[in-house]
This record gives C-alpha cells, sequence and structure tokens, in this order.
C-alpha cells in the first residue's frame, strides 16, 4: 500500500515513478497499461501467453470461440470434415482485405500455415499434432489433411488468442519484419511501436465485421503494477489489469470501477508417478482428498481464484462436486494411507517456481499445511525458473506446481504430460483415441467429461487445484468492459468511451 501511495505522489509531478502518456495518444481513444511486453509481434515466433494480447488485436483466425466457449466463424464462413474425420475443408469470407490492402485468399492461409512449419518454438507440433498438410483448392477454399481423426482440431482453429491460427499476408511476412509490424485482418490496425514502451493503432475503416467502438487505441507496457494504479488514478491510462494487491487498493475510489472476470487459467500439482511411494493410485487418492481447494482460494489468492476441477468452465465440464476425491475429506485420506502401507504418512517434495506470482508462495505453504494434517510431510523446494522447467521435464520432481493458460481445445487440460511422469495408462489412452475421434462436438465434449472423471479416479496425470480470477480496473467513463474466460483483448474493440 505504500508504494501506491509514493507512486500517485509522484504522478502528481510527472515523476519517473508515472510515466505520462505518450502525446501521440488520441484523446479520444483508448489508452490501456499491460504489465508485460510482447517479446515479438510475430504471431508465429513466440509460446509466451502475454505476447499473443498484442497480436489478437490484429490478426484472426479461420474461426473463433466466444466466452461461452462456442466456436464461431471468422475469416471464413463455413467448413466441412470428411466422414473419415482426417480432411477438413474451410471455405473464405469474401471481401476481407489484410491492413495493407490486399485481398485475403487462399495462398495466404497456406502460407500461413507453411510458416507455422518453421516456429521456432514447436507451436505446430504442440498446437496441430495431427496436422499433415495444407492446400489450395481454389482463391476462396482451404483444405486441410490431418494424419488422423482429431475433434479438436478445429477448437484449436478456433482459439481467441489467435495462437498457431492466424492468419499472416504472405506479401507483407515477406516485405516487412513481422516481428516489429503487425499486417493482419482485424479491427485495429498498428500505427506505431516501441519496443518495451507502447504499440498503437487505429479503426480498421476497411474490417469485415463490426467497427471498432473506438477510433484509436494506445497500449502503454508499465512493469509497475503501483505505477498504473497511479496513472488510472491521474486519468493517465482508461484501463489496465490489476493483481490482487493493486485491486484493493482501488477499492472506494469512485472515479475507478473494479470488476473481477473468471478466466481459464488453472493452477494444478503434477505428479511424478515414477517415484515412491506416489506410484500407488491409493497414495495419490490420500493426496487429493487432503486437499481443500476453498481454503487455498481463500487463503493464498483472498478469492481472486476458485477451486476447478480438470476442465475449468463449459457445460461439458464436471463441477468440483461430482468429480472422485475432489472433496476434501481427512478421515478417508488417513485410511487409503493405512491401505497403501503408510499408516504414519511419508515425506515428500514440492517443487515451485518462487514469486511466479502474489499467490503461488502462499499457496504452496498453505498445501504443506493440509497434506501435513494426514501425515504427508512435505518439504518445499522454491526454485528459479529454468531449474524448476528442467527438473520438470527430466523428470527429477516428486511433487510440482504448474499452471496453465487457457486453451480453446478442452482436450489440452486433460492430456498427459508426457516426458514427465510414468507411461500413460492403456485406459487412458483409449478414452483419448475415442475423444479424438467423436464425430460432432457434443460427443467430443461428453468424452472429455468422460476423460476428467477418470483421472479423478486414478489421480493422475495431475491435481488440479484452482482457476485463477483476474481484475480489470477503468475509469468510469467507460462501458462495456467485459473480460472473456481467454483473457483475450480483442473485447477492447467493444469498449466505448464518453
Amino acid at each position: 500500500m505504500a508504494t501506491v501511495v509514493l507512486c500517485l505522489a509522484a504522478a502528481l509531478v510527472l515523476s519517473a515513478c508515472a510515466a505520462p502518456v505518450s502525446s501521440s495518444a488520441r484523446p479520444d481513444g483508448l489508452t490501456v497499461a499491460e504489465t508485460t511486453a510482447p517479446s515479438t509481434l510475430d504471431p508465429q515466433g513466440s509460446s509466451m501467453f502475454a505476447d499473443r494480447f498484442a497480436w489478437q488485436l490484429s490478426y484472426e483466425c479461420l474461426y473463433s470461440t466466444d466466452g461461452e466457449g462456442k466456436l464461431h466463424p471468422a475469416l471464413a464462413t463455413r467448413f466441412s470434415k470428411s466422414g473419415d474425420g482426417r480432411t477438413y475443408t474451410f471455405t473464405l469470407r469474401d471481401g476481407v482485405r489484410f491492413h495493407n490492402g490486399k485481398r485475403l485468399t487462399a495462398d495466404d492461409v497456406v502460407y500461413s500455415f507453411q510458416r507455422l512449419h518453421k516456429s521456432p518454438d514447436g507451436i505446430e507440433q504442440e498446437v496441430f499434432p495431427t496436422l499433415k498438410g495444407v492446400e489450395k483448392v481454389d482463391d476462396g477454399t482451404v483444405r486441410f489433411r490431418l494424419g488422423k481423426p482429431d475433434a479438436g482440431f478445429i477448437n484449436n482453429m478456433a482459439n481467441p488468442l489467435v495462437w498457431g491460427c492466424a492468419i499472416m499476408s504472405k506479401d507483407a511476412a515477406r516485405s516487412t519484419n513481422p516481428a516489429l509490424t503487425m499486417v493482419g485482418t482485424g479491427p485495429w490496425k498498428q500505427t506505431d511501436y516501441r519496443a518495451n514502451s507502447k504499440l498503437q493503432f487505429e479503426r480498421n475503416s476497411a474490417y469485415w465485421g463490426r467497427k471498432t467502438a473506438a477510433p484509436a487505441l494506445s497500449l502503454l507496457y508499465i512493469p509497475n503494477v503501483a505505477t498504473q494504479v497511479a496513472n488510472l488514478q491521474a486519468g493517465k491510462i482508461d484501463l489496465m489489469f490489476p493483481d490482487v494487491a493493486s485491486a484493493d487498493s482501488l477499492k472506494g475510489d469512485k472515479r475507478v470501477t473494479l470488476r473481477q472476470a473468471k478466466t481459464d487459467s488453472t493452477v494444478f500439482l503434477q505428479i511424478n508417478n515414477k517415484r515412491k511411494p506416489l506410484n500407488k493410485r491409493l497414495v495419490r487418492q490420500a493426496l487429493a482428498l487432503a486437499v481443500d481447494r476453498e481454503e487455498l482460494a481463500r487463503g493464498a489468492y483472498h478469492g481472486s481464484a476458485r477451486a476447478s476441477g480438470y476442465l475449468p468452465s463449459g457445460d461439458h465440464a464436471p463441477s468440483v462436486k461430482e468429480l472422485p476425491h475432489h472433496r476434501t475429506d481427512l478421515k478417508r485420506a488417513k485410511e487409503l494411507l493405512r491401505k497403501a502401507g503408510y499408516p504414519h504418512g511419508f515425506t515428500t517434495t514440492l517443487m515451485y517456481i518462487s514469486g511466479y506470482d502474489p499467490g503461488t508462495d502462499n499457496m504452496m505453504t498453505l498445501l504443506q499445511d493440509q497434506l501435513a494434517r494426514v501425515g504427508i510431510k512435505v518439504q518445499l523446494r522454491p526454485r528459479e525458473r529454468a531449474d524448476w522447467s528442467a527438473r520438470l521435464t527430466g523428470p527429477r520432481y516428486d511433487l510440482s506446481w504448474n499452471a496453465q493458460s487457457y486453451y480453446p481445445n478442452p482436450l489440452q487440460y486433460v492430456l498427459p504430460a508426457e516426458g514427465r511422469q510414468g507411461p500413460t495408462p492403456p485406459e487412458l489412452s483409449k478414452l483419448i483415441d475415442e475423444a479424438r475421434s467423436a464425430g460432432s462436438q457434443a460427443e467430443y465434449h461428453e468424452k472429455l467429461a468422460e476423460i476428467s472423471r477418470y483421472e479423478a479416479r486414478t489421480v493422475y496425470p495431475t491435481v488440479t487445484l484452482l482457476a485463477n480470477n483476474m481484475f480489470a480496473a477503468y475509469r468510469d467513463n467507460l462501458a462495456h468492459v467485459a473480460v472473456p474466460p481467454s483473457q483475450s483483448r480483442a473485447f477492447l474493440a467493444g469498449v466505448t468511451k464518453e
């Protein structure tokens, strides 16, 4: 709180604590603060979650996903799937133009996916593991060939964060530097970029869909959240995304509206079932029963998180109460440990990234206390990010904290992490294959629910704990601020300013 007060005072004299908004920002446009600047503007150049917040303002995919998880046409108006589930054919929308004035054609789509194949971070393999090829049928039609049926393919083609599915201009990608200049089809057209400082847009007057409500958008990259708060209170920015502590400091400020939005980003425990005694199902079940998710949400995140099952949202997602071993039962946990041959419990280790976010360190301490109630003595192992990652993929750990961002394809929430644990049980592999072979989205969701129940019974490959919430704080002259579960900043196109 003291830091916020000091920064606010300094803001009044325009010190470095609260950098003034660039004079090139339009007074009738939106000015938004982001904490993390993009490492690149190339939508195929990075796997970092924060980078996508810039990309999705200019780039689009063939389809998109709304806040309810439903698919909607975007750069394509429809698609058809072959009977064997191995071929998807998309019909492109007429009249779409890139920001450079070039018309969108099948050549751009083919180029985008061929270029993705060379992504330095292996994005194609992570997002489209079954994709074997893409070809032009005619200027307005594109065909994708899969190596095997994959019902989640269309979900990944509709990522609202545009990761992996962004359609780039073939001409622009070859004539400009995509790391510095975005030439997409979206509602915002880039006008200026200063790395680690600001990114500016104007309304794309030739946009095929609904035009942006504001004529311009300025993103300011301000690493210090307290400085963002000071700028918001001083009227130098219109909107920010505060953490819990900063959100608390804004409560009661009548000039600012503070809202909390549910996200589909989750926090979970990774279990190395190659290590004793975690190789025993009864032990893993006991561990899961010892966890009190509501206490973790209250104590570590002060209510800005919620208890979660394997699938964080959607009508198809079983609730936490419906999942086996997801409701705290200390008596049952002790009984399972006794049956497993550990009547007095056991000692294990839990590693995590130290200081990952304001809640992580507190959650690890709370989790340590919870597991101790049933005799599981946990030695905490805070690690630097690189060391944590190396040990996780080794695998050289017992238990590990982990977090995952939003996935448009819900199967990715429940897929085992190969190389980080023991072999995937044949029963689970069969369920995953059945899900991928589903003939419809409804059947696909049913299969995913079945997978999540299986994983809850066996407590493999993870113990999902919480789904995070996030805050949006904005000046009281803004309207239509609605952050979706994906955290996509595309909602900024609809924000109005009085």
